[in-house]
């Protein structure tokens, strides 16, 4: 098969999926990797497609991640609402593994249980943790990630099959009908083996997610609990109730303690 045909049904794969991992073009096109490289190097300079981490992707599907930092800042106080109710289903000498995320940093800022074993691989997490004497941090090592203040590699993914946990809180990049999506394949990765190591999966995201995109999925099927601040879309509601997906919104509940708080 001439480059040419092969690019061409490249581009018909991504049209359709959005973005195209080297793996995906080896098998669909029954090429050597380096043949796939070649073809990825000659879509990118046409300007035709983007690289991402580990493939391609459609250049309006890019958007650049902010620094750790700088997501922070954004949406802070429906960030600390969410974190605040998270935080709360943390129970004493429970095992939770929260995500490296800036609304999971929220839930660690707020935990009040005594006595858990918080496991992470982010950076700043571990600062907020290291301060408190009644409990115990498990730090997942790697290599440093100084942007996006985690830590990386496959020892990550080593060390968290050792564990065993009661919760992980993880965060997501973008929330569709289909799962929640990440800018990175290893995010993915990660964020599976936490889910496979603990009995109850909590995803906190606000409500910026469900009009984001982002590049490779994670099935809702590893989720139990979406915490969030506002009502979530339609289409988004009805997957996740399907799929006896607990949904608690920040709005309905403040409302609700609040109408309790009037009728006493």
């Amino acid at each position: 098969m001439y480059q040419e045909e092969r690019l061409l049904k490249i581009l018909d794969y991504i049209n359709k999926h959005h973005a195209m991992s080297v793996m995906d073009i080896c098998s669909l096109l029954d090429v050597s990797r380096d043949t796939a490289r070649r073809d990825i190097v000659k879509l990118v300079q046409e300007g035709i497609v983007i690289r991402t981490h580990g493939g391609v992707a459609l250049p309006q599907l890019q958007k650049e991640i902010a620094t750790y930092q700088e997501r922070l800042i954004d949406e802070t106080d429906s960030k600390r609402k969410i974190g605040k109710l998270a935080a709360k289903l943390v129970q004493d000498r429970e095992t939770v593994i929260l995500d490296v995320s800036t609304t999971v940093q929220s839930v660690a800022e707020q935990i009040s249980a005594k006595n858990i074993t918080a496991v992470t691989h982010s950076i700043d997490i571990v600062g907020i943790l290291s301060g408190r004497e009644d409990l115990q941090v498990y730090v997942l090592g790697g290599y440093l990630h100084a942007k996006n203040r985690l830590l990386f590699g496959p020892s990550v993914i080593d060390k968290l099959r050792e564990l065993r946990a009661d919760k992980a809180f993880i965060g997501a990049t973008a929330i569709r009908a289909d799962g929640l999506y990440f800018p990175y394949e290893d995010d993915v990765s990660v964020k599976k083996e936490m889910a496979r190591r603990s009995d109850q999966v909590i995803v906190v995201a606000d409500f910026t997610k469900f009009t984001s995109k982002s590049v490779y999925r994670l099935d809702f099927d590893f989720v139990d609990i979406l915490i969030t601040d506002q009502e979530v879309p339609i289409e988004i509601r009805e997957v996740l109730h399907n799929k006896n997906i607990t949904i608690i919104q920040c709005e309905e509940k403040d409302k609700f303690e609040g109408e309790n708080r009037d009728e006493s």
